[in-house]
This record gives C-alpha cells, sequence and structure tokens, in this order.
C-alpha cells in the first residue's frame, strides 16, 4: 500500500479504552439505522396485516372475549363497582 508524500501511517496499537470507544460508536450508529428500518418495516407489515378483514374479525372475538370475563369478574366478585355507576 502506498500512501502520500509526507504522510506515514499510524503504527501504535489502540488501548483498550480507544476499542472501548470505537465499539460504542458503532453500536450508536448501528442502533439508529436498524431503529430506523425496524420502525419503517414494522409499520408497512403492521398495516398490512390490519386492513384484512380476517385480522379484524379476530380483534373483535378477542376483545369480545377480554370484556365477558372482565364483567363476569367485576360482577361475580366487585358488585359495589357496578352499583357505583350512573346511569
Amino acid at each position: 500500500m502506498t500512501y502520500p508524500a509526507g504522510y506515514t501511517p499510524i503504527t501504535e496499537a489502540l488501548t483498550k479504552t480507544d476499542k472501548e470507544e470505537v465499539g460504542r460508536m458503532i453500536r450508536k450508529e448501528l442502533e439508529k439505522s436498524v431503529k430506523s428500518e425496524l420502525k419503517n418495516i414494522l409499520e408497512d407489515e403492521l398495516t398490512k396485516a390490519l386492513r384484512s378483514k380476517a385480522s379484524k374479525e379476530e380483534i373483535g372475538d378477542i376483545t369480545k372475549l377480554v370484556l365477558k370475563k372482565l364483567y363476569k369478574d367485576l360482577a361475580y366478585h366487585h358488585p359495589y363497582v357496578i352499583d357505583r355507576i350512573k346511569v
């Protein structure tokens, strides 16, 4: 490998702190790029999945089950909560 005139390669070894600092800088940059890419990919996949009729029906069924169980639990174990609701 040839170097420009007047420049010589650095021959000193990296210290442990130098290596750690370089590692931190690399991790920081990787996290930035991965986070942005991951966010975009997740948004695209979730919008595709949530637009389908089957997933909407599944979400509705799960929500109904949760509400039914919550109502039963409130009715059996905490009837005073229902009595406090004003209609």
